[in-house]
């Protein structure tokens, strides 16, 4: 069985990224499995993703609240088009800010560790 090359494989880092790509390259049903397509709504499922994608948006501000969230899916209202994912690309702002300071004694994470003993 021959695997494909698409999106998902050349570049993805998360389902996020993929959804993301498949959005802007105007194909976001490519998602849904291809068993499962011919027996589910596709205005439903392109509805869902499209909420999701609002739900991850970089700026937390511009995220849905849960009510929104709601009523957006059980609605017929026009949707906002979603902006850039939190975690589209492929480092993070944690890597990315790793990276650009040196080296400093403690962990990666930024967690600190305590010990705990008794009296």
């Amino acid at each position: 069985m021959e695997c494909k090359e698409d999106t998902h494989t050349k570049s993805s880092h998360s389902i996020i990224f993929w959804a993301w790509e498949l959005w802007k390259a105007g194909n976001p049903f490519e998602l849904v499995d291809p068993i499962l397509r011919e027996s589910c709504s596709e205005d439903q499922v392109l509805r869902c993703i499209h909420v999701g994608l609002l739900c991850v948006e970089y700026n937390a501000m511009d995220r849905p609240i849960m009510s929104d969230v709601i009523s957006m899916l059980t609605s017929e209202a026009q949707l906002p088009l979603p902006k850039q994912p939190a975690f589209s690309s492929a480092r993070s702002i944690v890597e990315e800010k790793s990276l650009s300071k040196p080296a400093e004694i403690g962990s990666i994470n930024y967690v600190s560790l305590s010990t705990m003993d008794a009296r």
